[in-house]
């Protein structure tokens, strides 16, 4: 009996062992991603949507946008932004990019900031 008490625990171990890595890797599948870098230079393309109630909004859409990792490599990405006013011209953006759904966050960061092999292919 000690031995099958022994096997039970063993077992339920790797099942929590199990779901707790696979519900992991699910999460940074859908909402994790890697950093990217990009320098807003363009203005974008502007049209209205509305929202939940009717209310029109400004929507932003910035195109072939290319951004790059910290080792320089490049990735044309698309951003979409429904805000007031358009992205300041030339902000360094730090993007949070998901394989399935695009730029899913950013966040406006210094020049300094930007890794120099990114910083290199920007400029």
């Amino acid at each position: 009996m000690n031995n099958m008490k022994k096997a039970i625990l063993i077992i339920l171990g790797l099942i929590v062992v199990g779901g707790g890595a696979g519900g992991y890797f699910w999460y940074q599948d859908n909402y994790g991603g890697d950093s990217y870098y990009t320098k807003i230079t363009t203005t974008p393309e502007q049209h209205m949507e509305k929202d939940d109630s009717g209310k029109d909004f400004p929507f932003y859409t910035y195109e072939d946008q290319p951004a790059y990792d910290e080792k320089g490599t490049e990735k044309d990405i698309e951003l979409h932004e429904g805000r007031d006013k358009p992205l300041r011209l030339d902000a360094y953006l730090k993007l949070l990019v998901n394989d399935k759904k695009g730029v899913i966050s950013w966040e406006e960061v210094n020049e300094k900031d930007v890794p120099k092999a990114a910083l290199a292919k920007m400029n």
